[in-house]
């Protein structure tokens, strides 16, 4: 037996910054403030904003229609890219604020 997976694919995504956007925008139910979502994919390491996407998303007793300000609240606490940082550098970076080396 086999099964065929029909993939829809958006054209419009055409960056990773893009994809995360989208992924965010869409777990907060927010997807007319995309544009918002990508400013912040531009200026956060990938992996900060999906582990903070993922805890507001899990949070019991949040409203959904809060979630995205309490998103944009909690980014207070994350370290911002430094401007033309490549993605080999965001890399280092991240193991270097792990402690690793």
């Amino acid at each position: 037996m086999q099964f065929e997976v029909k993939i829809k694919i958006n054209k419009k995504l055409y960056s990773r910054e893009h994809l995360l956007a989208d992924d965010i925008s869409k777990m907060m139910f927010e997807p007319k403030n995309f544009a918002a979502y990508l400013g912040i994919a531009k200026l956060y390491h990938e992996d900060d904003l999906r582990a903070l996407a993922k805890r507001v998303a899990a949070r019991k007793g949040l409203p959904v229609e809060a979630r995205g300000k309490y998103f944009f609240a909690a980014l207070k606490n994350l370290n911002k890219l430094y401007r033309g940082e490549s993605a080999i550098e965001k890399k280092k970076n991240v193991k270097n604020r792990n402690g690793k080396k």
